[in-house]
């Protein structure tokens, strides 16, 4: 194997100080990929230059900060961070229960959110999640950011719209507030090729702000789905945001029929394919059965 020219920048400002003119640019946050694409000949590695961008020193001063509408998370904060947090789990236990199942305790001490999102796989277990907060990504190159809602930052498997010398700083989620008498509650499935460690063939984000449980004795009042968000991962060329399911459900009791009415929105929207991973038929077959657990879990 050829080892590439490699750069560890010590902040965001030395990013892009001499950078070859005569390598492909790659920048790294975690690189958790990177050797399985050296091993399968796809990147050519004579002729690239890798830009470690995780900056340990700078995520942890950066982190993830709680400002007064948003959630704003360093592109450098790895999956353990996120699984552990206080904060996500108030506000985005859908993405912490996607953190906690990502991979080995190895990959999660390493991988990134911003590198999940660079990647760009229709499987990567962060996007649905994200994609059912409507966060935003802050984009940075030597001139300064910008901001791209997330599923925009996605042009196919693989892609994005990043242009030459940009990379991701941050993700920064709105925050959804429960009324009285309501709770945020949230989760995240997916089903691979075996039990634990998996790479989804199929996944699915349902975040929601729901009906407290009553007390002993008590007669509920009201409906049990004030709002309601779903993404699905793995069963199409991009994430897939289901929006009409927020038409369906919100304001109303969960029953048999709405949840029916749920998953005929899923089949209209998810576009599958065959791949190496899976077939098309299976993932469509799955991901409906993904879903209704998912939404039983956080009204039960």
């Amino acid at each position: 194997m050829t080892y590439p020219h490699y750069i560890q920048p010590r902040s965001v400002g030395d990013i892009w100080k001499e950078l070859p003119q005569d390598k492909r640019i790659y920048f790294l946050a975690g690189g958790t990929d990177l050797f399985n694409y050296l091993r399968d000949g796809l990147i050519d590695a004579e002729n690239s230059c890798f830009v470690d961008i995780t900056l340990r020193k700078d995520a942890e001063a950066a982190g993830i900060v709680e400002e007064t509408e948003n959630i704003k998370i360093s592109a450098f904060t790895t999956f353990s961070s996120i699984s552990e947090s206080g904060l996500l789990k108030k506000y985005c236990p859908d993405l912490v229960a996607a953190a906690k199942v990502l991979g080995t305790p190895q990959i999660a001490n390493r991988a990134t959110i911003g590198g999940n999102i660079a990647n760009a796989s229709p499987a990567g277990d962060a996007l649905p999640p994200l994609a059912a907060h409507f966060a935003k990504v802050e984009i940075t190159n030597s001139n300064g950011s910008r901001l791209l809602n997330i599923l925009d930052v996605f042009a196919g498997p693989k892609k994005t719209t990043l242009i030459n010398g940009e990379i991701i700083t941050a993700v920064i989620i709105p925050k959804i507030k429960a009324k009285d008498g309501f709770t945020v509650a949230g989760t995240f499935k997916k089903i691979g090729g075996r039990s634990s460690h998996i790479i989804a063939k199929a996944s699915v984000a349902v975040f929601a702000v729901v009906k407290n449980k009553p007390r002993p004795c008590v007669q509920e009042r009201g409906k049990s789905v004030d709002y309601i968000s779903v993404a699905l991962g793995a069963v199409g060329p991009k994430i897939i945001e289901v929006k009409n399911i927020s038409k369906i459900l919100s304001g109303k009791d969960v029953s048999p029929e709405l949840t029916e009415k749920c998953k005929d929105e899923i089949r209209k929207v998810a576009s599958p394919i065959d791949d190496f991973r899976s077939t098309a038929e299976y993932r469509l077959e799955v991901i409906c059965p993904l879903f209704e657990q998912a939404l039983n879990e956080i009204v039960k």
